[in-house]
C-alpha cells in the first residue's frame, strides 16, 4: 500500500512540511521536489506520473507525485529516529 507524502507524514506523526524538509536535507529530494537519482528504483520512494486536463488550458498537463512505499515508511522511521507503534490502514491515515 503506497502513500502520499502527506499520508506518510501522518503515519510517522509529523507534518508534511517537516517530512519534505527532512527529505530535502537528507538528499532524497532535489530542490525542485523531484526524487534524487540515488533513490530511483530504491524501493522506498518513487514518483507517480499523473495527467490532468484543465478546461481553461485546453491541453493535458503532466506532473508527478512523490509516493512512499510501505517499506519506505519503515525506512523513513528508522532514518528519522521515529518509533511507529501502529501503522493505520491507508483509508484511516488520510
Amino acid at each position: 500500500m503506497n502513500r502520499t507524502v502527506k499520508e506518510a507524514a501522518q503515519v510517522l506523526g509529523i507534518t508534511e512540511n517537516t517530512l519534505r524538509a527532512w527529505l530535502r536535507n537528507s538528499g532524497a529530494l532535489n530542490n525542485d521536489g523531484s526524487l534524487a537519482a540515488r533513490h530511483i528504483n530504491g524501493g522506498n520512494l518513487y514518483m507517480e506520473a499523473r495527467v490532468t486536463q484543465p478546461k481553461h488550458l485546453g491541453h493535458r498537463k503532466h506532473y508527478a507525485v512523490l509516493k512512499v512505499t510501505e517499506r519506505g515508511i519503515d525506512w523513513l522511521a528508522a532514518q528519522i529516529g521515529i518509533e511507529i507503534k501502529e501503522i493505520p490502514q491507508k483509508d484511516t491515515a488520510a
